[in-house]
């Protein structure tokens, strides 16, 4: 702060003492001592209070940029979802396309529970096409798949009692 020696200070010293005398000097030197002190707390004080403004002003400029980086990459995923959308919705028309095609496609097959129709021009058409009955009382309706998966059924037992041919005493 100040360059003051050891002589500069005992000069001070000296020539306060013939100024105040001796007894005016201790209470010089208290007076001097508390306005010191209190000048010196105040600028720590201002100190840390400018610093504490300064971080305030960084977190709020760091702030600042995660908020633009998040708007930023809010706005990306509403792109992404505005292109999704517009995806689905193609895929969507596609379908209802795709499906109209095909009721019109079902529509135009000839009827085959028609018994009019001679079985060698059926069986040159479609394959069978399934009922739009509704599944009323079917508890359990297997595909093929779980058709052939399933065990074998169980082996024809001989009916000895019906069957006359196994009925036959031998002698």
């Amino acid at each position: 702060m100040l360059n003051i020696g050891l002589f500069e200070l005992t000069l001070f010293g000296i020539i306060a003492l013939i100024v105040l005398g001796p007894e005016k000097l201790i209470v010089a030197a208290r007076t001097a001592g508390r306005w010191y002190g209190t000048i010196r707390r105040a600028g720590n004080r201002l100190q840390s209070e400018i610093q504490n403004e300064l971080q305030i002003l960084e977190t709020q400029e760091e702030l600042k940029k995660e908020l633009a980086k998040i708007r930023e990459s809010e706005a990306q995923m509403q792109a992404q979802m505005n292109a999704l959308q517009q995806s689905l919705g193609r895929r969507e028309s596609q379908f209802a396309q795709a499906k109209h095609q095909a009721l019109d496609a079902w529509q135009t097959l000839p009827d085959i529970s028609d018994n009019t129709t001679n079985q060698s021009s059926t069986s040159d058409t479609a394959p069978s096409i399934p009922s739009t009955q509704p599944l009323a009382n079917r508890w359990f309706v297997l595909g093929d798949y779980d058709r052939a998966r399933r065990l074998p059924a169980a082996p024809l037992m001989p009916n000895y009692t019906a069957d006359p041919l196994l009925n036959q005493v031998k002698s």
